[in-house]
């Protein structure tokens, strides 16, 4: 067959943001009172909260993390963590980039993430204990893990996009601050601060948008579009995300659970429950008895 030869011009494929080393990947359960003395040292640190809420300090700030934020503590600055009164689920992730001043903008600073940025933390986390396993006080690697095929290029590229991610995210955040859009997103917040005050209680749209002052379609839409959720949904996993907590505080039952958190059955909260989390209630608690977490009552012992 004739075919014509074509001259292809390429496109060099450069690296803005460099990922160098991995040194540490933790995850801890922290019981209510759980405090950590600092530490300070030269790679960067992600502090992720999965489920409770912790508070982060530094010499120039506190800032309170909850289910879904991160944030990113600079090389060398001292740093503490404590449970805020409630059971957590905390994972760690330190790493030095080549290029620091990139990161700095989002430094220092609580982030919520997005369901995307969130899978990639979380596929970090998983890949990330094999490939340092017994190092920098990290566990080795139990009988049931393996290390995946090319564990080490996923994490180091899944690292590299979050921070594009969350560094785009930035710049967009400034550009809408002074627009319509900012007015949205503080609609959007001040919903999810009324769904957070009325956990336990039974709301309508009509109520919320009646506090917000827009109609229940506009605030339903704006909500949808900065979200990805419905507001019910969203108050949904809300209420899921507490019922973790008290799975892990191991003192109500689960219909007492169900019941405290306003769901009209306890099969309705079990399906909620593993529609959120991809496990039902009892294989949750059985997952963190077993897991493979630091406990704080044996950790940071003198």
């Amino acid at each position: 067959m004739d075919v014509a030869q074509v001259e292809l011009t390429p496109t060099d494929l450069p690296s803005t943001l460099t990922i160098r080393q991995l040194y540490c990947v933790y995850s801890y359960y922290y019981t209510p009172k759980f405090s950590f003395r600092g530490e300070r040292h030269a790679p960067w640190e992600i502090v992720f909260v999965q489920s409770g809420r912790v508070a982060v300090e530094t010499p120039d700030y506190t800032q309170t993390l909850t289910h879904g934020m991160c944030i990113l503590h600079k090389p060398w600055i001292p740093h503490k963590i404590r449970a805020d009164n409630v059971s957590c689920y905390v994972n760690i992730i330190s790493f030095t980039a080549d290029q620091d001043e990139l990161i700095m903008p989002i430094a220092d600073r609580p982030i919520e993430l997005d369901k995307t940025s969130q899978s990639y933390l979380i596929s970090i986390v998983n890949d990330g204990t094999t490939i340092v396993a017994g190092k920098n006080h990290v566990p080795e690697m139990k009988k049931f893990q393996t290390k995946k095929f090319a564990s080490h290029q996923t994490v180091k590229n899944l690292l590299e996009l979050l921070l594009i991610r969350l560094l785009r995210r930035n710049d967009d955040e400034k550009e809408s601050e002074s627009n319509e859009s900012s007015k949205m997103n503080s609609a959007v917040l001040s919903v999810i601060n009324i769904l957070a005050d009325h956990l336990c209680e039974k709301l309508c749209l009509d109520t919320i948008a009646r506090k917000v002052g827009y109609s229940v379609s506009r605030i339903s839409s704006i909500f949808k579009e900065y979200t990805g959720e419905s507001i019910i949904n969203y108050f949904i996993k809300m209420r899921i995300q507490k019922a973790q907590e008290l799975i892990l505080l191991n003192q109500m039952s689960f219909r007492e659970i169900s019941d405290y958190l306003g769901f009209d059955t306890i099969q309705y909260f079990s399906s909620q429950f593993k529609k959120t989390t991809g496990l039902t209630p009892l294989q949750y608690k059985k997952l963190v008895q077993v897991s493979d977490t630091y406990c704080d009552t044996n950790y940071n012992k003198s």
